[in-house]
């Protein structure tokens, strides 16, 4: 039986916030938010193969928003950007 990404991320968030430590569980939120868009941006660019205008579509985010984002990530820009 899989698990839906519901069920998959409702697992995995659980086990994550019960690892922080007591002194970082008021700031946890931006913590998840950044990780998960780190994972999800790489993901989507890969899947295009760093084509940033087929990313940006996919992400449903302008070309200007996700070089934004790829920038404050530390993600990088590759030199095939479209």
């Amino acid at each position: 039986m899989s698990l839906s990404l519901h069920e998959l991320l409702k697992r995995d968030l659980k086990e994550m916030i019960c690892s922080f430590g007591r002194n970082e569980k008021g700031n946890i939120y931006p913590v998840i938010m950044q990780e998960i868009e780190k994972i999800l941006i790489t993901l989507v660019l890969e899947e295009t193969k760093q084509n940033y205008l087929q990313a940006s579509k996919l992400l449903g985010i302008s070309r200007s928003t996700l070089y934004r984002k790829i920038e404050i990530l530390g993600l990088g820009l590759s030199e095939n950007k479209e």
